[in-house]
């Protein structure tokens, strides 16, 4: 079945899908927004639904200039859809698959600011509060796709179906076990549900596969993949070869990407400031 546009507005184009969403550019009146369904199979399932109000209800609580804003949520005969503001980018995954197709890796100072960037803003939205404290958000599937480097080289995050924060019903929990192999090996295992630190080990992994362009998994299939990360986690050796940063910062990935998460570093801004020491202020969106 083809992408049906929400009334009002017009398919641009498709820029993905997956089992549970399809995702497309949409064009409403003179603003280009991310519309994303269901597929039909995942119409019926709780863990469809349930990913699709997250995501809206963390977007309706939260501004942040890394995170796309919430337009509005709607539903038609096609079933419930969810607009959002369009994060112009590139992706991670995009940067090394551009950089290999030329016989190179990413150059260092790219993979530098990328590690910067990313880390602040993880950071800042990890911080994030209200009047009533922490808002305690955590993206909950981080990886090579969802981390983009926006225009004018900003660090931006996409697809938040797997986010938790506070105040997160219990009917909207689910087994969210992230993208492998990045996420962490007791989100794997099902050990722990997704937490700020989960996301720093993600992300971690992230800039491991951005310095290195290195397959951080010895298992080629889905299945052995995870059995392997569940019980021993990734390629963290690989750290070492990440050329593109120094002795100290390579030390502190090898540290994040500990399979035991009491050894690890598991705060954004102390992983971020072994990269960049200075401190940054928010940055208004």
């Amino acid at each position: 079945m083809s992408f049906v546009a929400p009334k009002g507005t017009e398919l641009v184009r498709l820029l993905g899908g997956g089992s549970v969403f399809e995702v497309a550019l949409v064009r409403e009146g003179d603003h280009e927004l991310v519309c994303k369904r269901l597929v039909p199979r995942a119409l019926a399932a709780r863990e469809g639904r349930v990913a699709m109000v997250r995501e809206a209800r963390l977007l309706s609580r939260i501004e942040h200039p890394a995170l796309p804003a919430l337009v509005r949520v709607g539903s038609d005969a096609r079933g419930p859809f969810v607009l959002e503001t369009f994060a112009r980018g590139t992706s991670v995954a995009s940067l090394v698959e551009g950089w290999k197709a030329r016989g190179k890796q990413v150059p260092r100072a790219l993979v530098r600011h990328v590690a910067i960037e990313a880390l602040a803003a993880l950071a800042e939205v990890h911080a994030l509060a209200d009047e009533e404290g922490p808002l305690e958000v955590v993206h909950g599937d981080l990886g090579p796709a969802h981390v983009l480097m926006g225009p004018l080289g900003e660090a931006r995050f996409v697809d938040l179906g797997a986010a938790r924060f506070r105040g997160l019903e219990a009917e909207l929990e689910t087994d969210d076990r992230g993208t492998l192999p990045y996420a962490a090996p007791e989100i794997v295992s099902g050990a722990a549900k997704p937490s700020q630190a989960t996301d720093v080990y993600a992300m971690a992994a992230t800039l491991l596969f951005l310095a290195t362009g290195e397959r951080l998994c010895e298992a080629e299939s889905e299945a052995a993949k995870l059995a392997e990360v569940a019980t021993r986690g990734l390629r963290r050796e690989l750290a070492s070869q990440a050329e593109a940063f120094e002795a100290k910062e390579r030390e502190a990935l090898f540290e994040a990407l500990d399979p035991d998460p009491s050894r690890r570093r598991v705060s954004a801004r102390e992983l971020g400031d072994v990269f960049a020491p200075v401190p940054r202020a928010p940055r208004l969106r």
